[in-house]
């Protein structure tokens, strides 16, 4: 988890004339872990809140197989509004589920005013207990009246957050694409949530994974959150909110993994019940797979080379290959455990039928001797 740190109550040395935000949003995105997966129909059905199927907007021009697989349910919760340092969120909060069983709380907060106003509220909102509880309740609600519509329920204590900062116009004649040549060191303490000054490596670290799509938007992704500069940020934010997702069932599933493999060992070198162990072990195996294959498939960015190139560097800066190669080993090592013991079974079920063979053809020549004798 990472480490809770108290908002700083100064900011430091800032250059003394910093651009002035006009208008932006700041999305707080927070994802769950809540069963093993959801029949949207059937959600869809039992919620009574607003819903709708979530589309990529394709601002940029897209093939039209590109887009979720299947489509997500996103459901409107109001509410009041909650203090957020200098800021309040919107009165109403965005929920989005997932096939696989993963959720995103979405939050808004329109953002104005000074570039520091954001320094201050990237660090009020990094590890926000307050924020983070909230949305766990409203999930938690919205869980229970899901019913059967998800498959085995459960809301696991691990968490992911993000954040996109929006900066969509600015005061005056600067751009917001001119923030990213004229102020890096502020952007990078935004994305690190951070008070104090960045030496020039961390910075360019920091702002290192860009990209854009027109000369009039840049897209910045970092670890802990991510910045839009320019208009029509709606995409950009959907992919991020799937990543974030994505982040939480890759470290679940990891997690799951090996609980899954420390009990199929120990089935391996002490099981006494045969197919019972087998089927066991399957069972593990098919779960591990169908949650795998779900997540990796839920997200079709063939075509759309932009969005594919955010997914890029936000699967970078997540480290999403790695945690994909883990689970994989894993699922390797666990196929071959099945195997072992499908293996073991299969040798115990020769050893008894052969012996059974040897039993009966005793029995057969007990059975001629005690006939022959008789005979005589």
């Amino acid at each position: 988890m990472k480490e809770v740190k108290e908002p700083s109550s100064t900011i430091s040395v800032l250059r003394p004339t910093l651009p002035q935000v006009k208008r932006g949003v700041c999305y707080l995105l927070f994802a769950f872990e809540i069963g093993l997966s959801i029949d949207l129909d059937v959600a869809s059905r039992k919620i009574k809140l607003s819903s709708e199927r979530m589309k990529f907007r394709k601002n940029s021009r897209a093939p039209k197989h590109f887009d979720y697989d299947p489509p997500p349910l996103r459901i409107a919760q109001h509410g009041e509004q909650m203090n957020v340092g200098k800021f309040f969120t919107r009165p109403q909060a965005d929920l989005t589920f997932f096939d696989f069983g993963g959720c995103s709380v979405c939050y808004e907060i329109e953002v104005a005013g000074p570039l520091s106003h954001l320094i201050e509220l990237s660090e009020v909102l990094y590890d926000n207990a307050h924020l983070i509880a909230d949305a766990r309740q409203r999930v938690s609600g919205v869980l229970a009246e899901l019913g059967e519509a998800v498959s085995r329920p459960n809301l696991n204590e691990s968490m992911e957050d993000f954040t996109v900062f929006h900066i969509e116009a600015l005061e005056g004649d600067v751009q917001p694409l001119g923030l990213m040549k004229e102020y890096p060191r502020e952007l990078a303490r935004i994305l690190r949530a951070e008070s104090d000054e960045l030496g020039h490596e961390e910075v360019n670290e920091a702002t290192s994974a860009r990209t854009s799509y027109s000369l009039h938007d840049c897209a910045i992704v970092d670890w802990n959150s991510g910045i839009f500069l320019g208009e029509n940020a709606q995409d950009f934010v959907a992919v991020m909110e799937f990543c974030n997702v994505e982040l939480l069932e890759m470290r679940f599933l990891d997690e799951q993994l090996d609980d899954h493999l420390a009990q199929a060992y120990q089935i391996l070198i002490t099981g006494k019940k045969g197919g019972t162990d087998l089927s066991k072990v399957a069972r593990l195996q098919v779960d591990s797979v169908i949650l795998y294959e779900a997540v990796e498939n839920a997200l079709k960015l063939l075509g759309d080379q932009y969005l594919a190139r955010v997914y890029s560097l936000a699967s970078a800066k997540f480290h999403l290959p790695d945690w994909n190669a883990s689970i994989l080993r894993k699922l390797d090592t666990l196929d071959s455990i099945y195997n072992k013991m499908s293996d073991k079974a299969t040798q115990k079920r020769s050893e008894t039928l052969e012996w059974v063979v040897i039993i009966l053809i005793a029995f057969e020549c007990v059975w001629s001797i005690g006939e022959t004798f008789l005979k005589h």
